[in-house]
């Protein structure tokens, strides 16, 4: 679902150029919004497990010491990849970056990911000592702040479409952690009955939405579907009942949990900027697919190659990691964490010894 998404919004050709139809729909509610759907799923995962433990500074950062190895690894692989084949559309800037990927944000969702593993241990404690009925204040509050405006455009939770950034995206990942824990530890959960209904209302809201846009380039102004954008309530909606739908199911497959595995690799290889331009623009131009028989099932049939392409590329990268640095796996993170919890213990004693004397 992100990948159709950024063949939509990352294309060298503009969807809205298309003509109203089938296809041009399509591509923008279901690839384009589909994809804001796919990024609520994939943080709902991570966040319904992290309330089941507690969360520690240090298994957090080392959390983000962990992927920040995967990061680098590929940044690195991935300008060497671009100054050999496709010197064109690597600049000297994405160059820099990738030396730091994760604190230069080449990709938005880690860092904003890491920004909130970072608070995480404050949050979550926070948030529990609040007991039920402040936790469900709070909720409500950003419910009201964050969403009721974003059904309007050009109010307060407006934002450019398709628009990411690493601190907006972390402060995000906080909204939503406060709307999910507030679920778990304190409500009812939903009937399925319930949890199809809000699935059905986010839809709703799509397809109005959808109408509304449609309308409007029959008029002469075609814009995208607005509703479909980062974070709107009709997207959580849609996503976290997706969610709810499949947590009810209990089933293990270590085939899914092998390619699973290998989701950020995906992620990581088709959303550098260098790749977007080779991918969606040169490669992939929508200009040159959506005309041919069967152009959706076409383009479906080509992300479902690169995603494939990109987990079969990272078997291997998974194969170097297994026989090197997870031999011993966060080794040298507990190494300086170590170091520093020593400096910092030698540093506070003499000040506790000073202050004990002169009490």
């Amino acid at each position: 679902m992100v990948l159709a998404h950024h063949f939509i919004v990352h294309n060298g050709y503009d969807v809205l150029k298309l003509p109203l139809g089938p296809e041009r729909i399509f591509f923008q509610l279901v690839m384009a919004g589909g994809g804001k759907v796919g990024a609520v799923i994939f943080f709902s995962i991570s966040a319904w497990f992290f309330l089941d433990r507690e969360q520690t500074i240090k298994f957090n950062l080392k959390r983000v010491w962990i992927m920040e190895r995967e990061l680098l690894f590929w940044s690195l692989c991935l300008v060497a990849f671009y100054l050999v084949f496709d010197r064109a559309d690597l600049s000297m800037k994405l160059i820099v970056k990738s030396v730091m990927p994760l604190s230069t944000g080449v990709w938005w969702y880690t860092t904003a990911y890491s920004i909130f593993l970072a608070l995480l241990p404050f949050l979550a404690r926070g948030l529990k000592a609040l007991g039920r009925e402040y936790h469900l204040a709070p909720a409500a509050t950003v419910l009201v702040i964050w969403e009721l405006t974003n059904f309007v455009p050009l109010t307060l939770g407006s934002a450019p479409p398709y628009v990411a950034s690493s601190l907006t995206g972390a402060f995000a990942f906080v909204y939503l952690f406060i709307l999910i824990s507030a679920y778990k530890w304190h409500m009812k959960p939903f009937t399925t009955k319930q949890v199809w209904l809000i699935i059905g209302i986010g839809l709703g809201f799509f397809v109005l939405y959808t109408a509304a846009s449609a309308t409007l380039s029959l008029l002469g102004h075609s814009m995208d579907i607005f509703i479909t954008r980062d974070w709107k309530l009709p997207v959580i909606m849609v996503g976290f009942g997706v969610f709810l739908l499949f947590d009810r199911v209990t089933f293990h497959s270590r085939v899914i949990n092998r390619i699973a595995q290998s989701a950020f690799a995906v992620y990581f290889i088709t959303d550098y900027a260098a790749s977007e331009k080779l991918l969606w623009v040169k490669l992939f131009n929508l200009q040159n697919l959506y005309q041919q028989p069967f152009a959706i099932l076409r383009i479906l049939g080509i992300l479902l190659a690169i995603c494939t392409t990109c987990t079969l590329i990272d078997f291997i990268r998974q194969a170097l990691f297994a026989a090197t640095l997870d031999r011993r796996r966060g080794r040298w993170f507990d190494l300086l964490w170590d170091k520093v919890s020593a400096w910092r213990c030698n540093q506070l004693n003499p000040l506790l010894d000073d202050s004990a004397n002169t009490r």
